[in-house]
């Protein structure tokens, strides 16, 4: 018999984080802490058993998508969508102002890992908006805060931010809050939303990156930071982007973490 793995939330502090080793073991999960316990598989069907030639990846992109889903549910359990929806909007407002971003009328953007309330419902009566995520149809299922009816201007695809769609698609600027280390092949991301640049494309894009290089190997080998299956340093972004005809106009670390820095990054794709 296979062995897999049953996942619960609690609401206890996380502890430090710490690598899953045995059956019962808790690690840390964002700001909960995951109990893991030796179950039967699958859980809600979102768990498949690792076969010979699934990557370590590929499972831990899965596992991160049903924690993602099940976070957003318990974080809004209680709220108003409303209130909810009204405070998102003025925190997108307040995060591009400091950032010295200006969304401009009529511009051809894309909102890449837009998550159930992205920079798009900031944006979409000023500038022209494509929000991609591949829990899209999830989020609309389950969770009041999120229908697309009610962004009629905004054209949305259900996907995965690696997977470019049609390829003479270019954007003006690009979007990218919080989702890079949510994908399964990092470098794939990148990749696509490079290909979705043409000569001139603003980018912003923001991370959580490691702050010691002792914890960064720790991390990648074990799931501490169960939400996030791509783990990397402020080093590894950089030479990404400009490997690939970005050049970086600004770096900004906009929160101070015991182990992370949420860091952004304003860039030009230069080709």
């Amino acid at each position: 018999m296979q062995r897999l793995f049953f996942v619960r939330f609690t609401t206890q502090p996380a502890a430090q984080p710490v690598g899953l080793r045995t059956p019962g073991h808790s690690f840390s999960c964002g700001k909960v802490v995951v109990k893991v316990r030796a179950k039967l598989w699958p859980v809600l069907g979102i768990f498949a058993p690792m076969s010979t030639t699934e990557s370590k990846p590929t499972l831990r992109w899965r596992v991160a998508q049903y924690l993602e889903r099940r976070w957003w549910q318990r974080y809004l359990r209680g709220k108003s969508p409303e209130e909810y929806l009204s405070d998102k909007k003025a925190y997108w407002a307040r995060t591009l102002a400091e950032l010295g971003w200006k969304p401009v009328p009529g511009r051809k953007v894309l909102d890449a890992g837009c998550g159930p309330a992205g920079v798009f419902i900031h944006l979409c009566e000023v500038e022209a908006v494509t929000a991609l995520d591949p829990l899209l149809d999830n989020y609309e299922a389950d969770l009041a805060i999120f229908r697309r009816a009610n962004y009629p201007n905004v054209t949305f695809l259900t996907q995965p931010l690696e997977e470019a769609f049609a390829q003479d698609t270019t954007f003006d600027a690009i979007y990218c809050f919080n989702a890079i280390n949510h994908v399964s092949d990092w470098e794939g991301a990148i990749d696509a939303l490079t290909a979705h640049a043409r000569i001139g494309t603003r980018m912003l894009m923001t991370s959580d990156v490691h702050r010691h290089k002792l914890l960064l190997p720790i991390f990648k080998a074990l799931p501490g930071d169960a939400l996030h299956p791509q783990q990397h340093g402020p080093e590894a972004y950089r030479s990404a982007l400009t490997q690939r005809g970005w050049r970086i106009e600004r770096e900004d670390v906009l929160r101070v973490e015991a182990i992370f820095n949420y860091t952004s990054w304003v860039a030009v794709w230069e080709g």
